[in-house]
């Protein structure tokens, strides 16, 4: 889903259940958080756009659910996919224009990770950001985990 405040837009994604995740659903998620909060570790102002990127990648590389797990990051603003253009594992004529430019404040990014596990289904966080000089401000930083909903 996303949001708008005065024509701009944002990104977010939280992850429903019906009863109670098992403990491979909660891994999953967790692989998924993994990932958020390696690229949310590089948003600042001055960081490379790519070296936010080549980070949440290794992370990601290195995860077991890597075979089935997308992520990228891109700007957002007036229209869903804009600068900067940092994503370089999607198929966009812009792929990583921006990559090797520095964050700049006030910069927004939409960082997102998607699993589409083989049995399990489909698993995603997105959040939306502003860069700042120190790190960022997140739109919507609540619910990170399974929200629970009904009976199964």
């Amino acid at each position: 889903s996303g949001g708008n405040y005065h024509g701009y837009i944002g990104d977010l994604c939280r992850m429903g259940i019906l009863g109670e995740p098992d403990a491979e659903l909660e891994d999953l998620l967790a692989e998924v958080e993994a990932v958020q909060q390696a690229a949310f570790s590089k948003v600042r102002a001055g960081t490379l756009g790519g070296d936010m990127i080549a980070h949440a990648e290794g992370v990601l590389k290195a995860s077991k659910v890597a075979p089935y797990t997308d992520f990228f990051a891109h700007g957002m603003g007036l229209i869903t996919h804009e600068a900067p253009f940092l994503m370089t594992n999607h198929p966009v004529t812009y792929e990583g224009t921006y990559a090797g430019k520095p964050l700049e404040q006030n910069m927004v990014l939409s960082v997102e990770t998607t699993m589409l596990h083989p049995t399990r289904g489909f698993i995603k966080l997105e959040d939306t950001v502003a860069v700042t000089d120190t790190g960022y401000v997140m739109f919507g930083d609540r619910a990170r985990g399974w929200n629970r909903g009904g009976v199964s």
